[in-house]
């Protein structure tokens, strides 16, 4: 939080993808403080258990029943295994309370309401398996926000997404975004934009390399840009991964930085 702003008294939660660590997308997550946001990225269990369970399943629930367990700590499957103090919840909860205690004038105490946390308040974004979360999670509580980088829950066996996606949710639509690499080398870009429109977010999409801010009012976002290294599955990365986001002159690149401040915008 940067105390020398004008705060917008709501919190930015960023999630880390697979395997991920919070420490790796720090630009992200800066550039939500330097918006007026409180931010943090939270860590949680994010092992690859989720897809192996969930993928290639006959139970086009499993994806549903996964996101849940990591969510909340409740027993769904035996496709991942997320108790309630490790859970996003109860880890944001512990954050908060850390943070309320250590830091009393910073006013991380609003994020509470009788004692629980007032997701009203918050963005929740993340990145692939994080991203997924986010919207999981948006069907569960209302958000004030839920953006989600490269992420989709394809059943593959089935041809299909996963059953929760289709069904209604706390968040509106409205309030719901994304931004995602056409060429993402894990997530077939025809199947995340069908996922997308299952959705309900609004379209039609706007790629960020040739369509000026404020987009059309698309909350779809999508770039074709090259990301700034080429290891693993480098265009999964570049949306918000910081060693693979665009830069030019040592920042991040001027598109890339005009698209995050759409999407955290309000």
């Amino acid at each position: 939080v940067d105390t020398r702003l004008v705060l917008k008294n709501k919190l930015f939660v960023f999630l880390p993808g697979t395997t991920g660590f919070p420490a790796a997308y720090k630009l992200i997550v800066k550039k939500a403080a330097a918006l007026g946001y409180h931010s943090i990225g939270l860590m949680y269990p994010n092992s690859t258990d989720i897809y192996t369970a969930a993928s290639n399943s006959s139970d086009n629930n499993e994806f549903g029943k996964c996101r849940q367990e990591i969510f909340d700590g409740t027993d769904q499957t035996t496709g991942v295994s997320v108790d309630a103090n490790n859970c996003i919840k109860a880890r944001l909860t512990s954050l908060l309370q850390y943070l309320v205690q250590t830091y009393p004038s910073q006013n991380w105490q609003q994020y509470f309401l009788n004692g629980n946390i007032d997701w009203s308040k918050i963005i929740l974004a993340g990145h692939s398996q994080g991203g997924g979360h986010s919207f999981y999670i948006s069907k569960q509580v209302r958000l004030y926000r839920a953006i989600s980088f490269s992420s989709m829950d394809w059943n593959t066996t089935l041809g299909r997404s996963a059953d929760w996606i289709a069904q209604s949710g706390a968040t509106p639509t409205s309030a719901m975004y994304s931004f995602n690499s056409i060429n993402d080398q894990l997530f077939s870009y025809n199947n995340v934009r069908t996922q997308l429109d299952e959705l309900g977010l609004q379209g039609p999409a706007k790629s960020i390399d040739i369509t000026p801010t404020p987009y059309s009012g698309s909350h779809q976002l999508t770039t074709s840009a090259s990301p700034a290294i080429s290891l693993l599955v480098p265009d999964h990365n570049l949306t918000c991964l910081d060693q693979y986001v665009p830069k030019s002159g040592g920042d991040v690149a001027p598109n890339f930085r005009d698209a995050w401040e759409y999407l955290l915008q309000p």
